[in-house]
């Protein structure tokens, strides 16, 4: 059987490994301080002044134009893309590893625990919306905290919520395998409960974990976006009240999209079009890569499914 290209993992791939690179370096690549502003200026062109003030279109100063006060959206993203790419990776790999031992232990009980199915049962109705915003809404806008520590606590928070889900799956998954012959021969033959769940168990959902974490940085995305739509971002939220304005503190790209969204009416539109567009690579970045390991698992397998 010839081998199909998977255009969507490597595309995936390199998206992602480009998120990361600019996560690290974003900073030193800004082409001004965080706090530069463009203020009123005038010029003189063919003997007429003429006077320029904020928001300024893109342009070869402004590659990504500038704000309405003045500071450079390209500069804006890149301070933001730390944190939208390590804060939804920290939360990711929370959710997985505290998932994962907790799907384990659960799934491989020999009964039934009727208790967590109840707190999967009644966790699977209620969007994780809801508890995020009402436990951060009061801490998050116009904080006393430190940046560091409301990023902290918004991973905390999240991935916590969360891991009921991620559990959920691994326990599934769990209580499927350990019905395998290979699994009841090494239970006959005395293995013991760790030994299971590590040697027997755990290879065999490798592919299934890699799997949850890309999805779950999606749906963590997905949530970050919703949130700053509500004026909750990440690492905080500076508001005025005249007139009532709601600023990104740490430049987050779901912040500086719920920040912008106003100007998705105007003359203005690149002001709001600069984080969207980052915006929906990052989230397309993870979906790509997501489907190219489904699609890669899903060969592999019907190539030898007898392993």
């Amino acid at each position: 059987m010839q081998k199909r290209f998977n255009w969507p993992l490597w595309t995936g791939c390199v998206l992602v490994t480009l998120l990361l690179l600019l996560g690290i370096t974003g900073p030193y690549l800004a082409p001004y301080e965080l706090d530069f502003q463009e203020k009123l200026s005038s010029t003189v062109v063919n003997g007429k002044t003429v006077i320029t003030y904020p928001p300024l279109p893109p342009s070869a100063e402004h590659p990504l134009g500038t704000d309405k006060w003045g500071y450079d959206l390209l500069t804006l993203l890149l301070h933001g893309a730390p944190y939208t790419v390590f804060v939804t990776l920290a939360i990711a790999f929370i959710r997985v590893f505290i998932g994962t031992i907790m799907g384990l232990y659960i799934g491989i009980q020999e009964k039934t625990q009727t208790w967590w199915l109840s707190v999967e049962n009644a966790w699977s109705y209620m969007p994780i919306f809801i508890p995020v915003y009402f436990l951060l809404a009061g801490v998050t806008i116009n904080s006393e905290l430190p940046t560091a520590s409301l990023v902290a606590l918004f991973i905390g928070v999240v991935a916590i919520l969360g891991t009921p889900s991620v559990t959920a799956s691994i326990r599934q998954k769990t209580e499927q395998i350990k019905e395998t012959q290979y699994v009841l021969a090494a239970t006959s033959l005395g293995a013991g409960r760790e030994q299971i769940i590590f040697r027997h168990i755990l290879p065999q959902l490798k592919e299934q974990i890699i799997i949850i974490l890309v999805t779950e940085i999606i749906a963590i995305m997905t949530l970050m976006g919703l949130l700053g739509m509500f004026d909750l971002f990440v690492g905080g939220t500076y508001m005025t009240t005249d007139p009532v304005i709601y600023k990104s503190i740490t430049n987050e790209w779901a912040g500086l999209l719920g920040s912008y969204r106003s100007f998705v009416y105007g003359n203005a539109i690149w002001i709001f079009l600069s984080p969207l567009i980052a915006f929906v690579v990052a989230v397309g970045a993870f979906t790509l890569l997501a489907k190219g390991l489904r699609d890669q698992f899903e060969q592999s397998y019907n190539r030898t499914p007898f392993i």
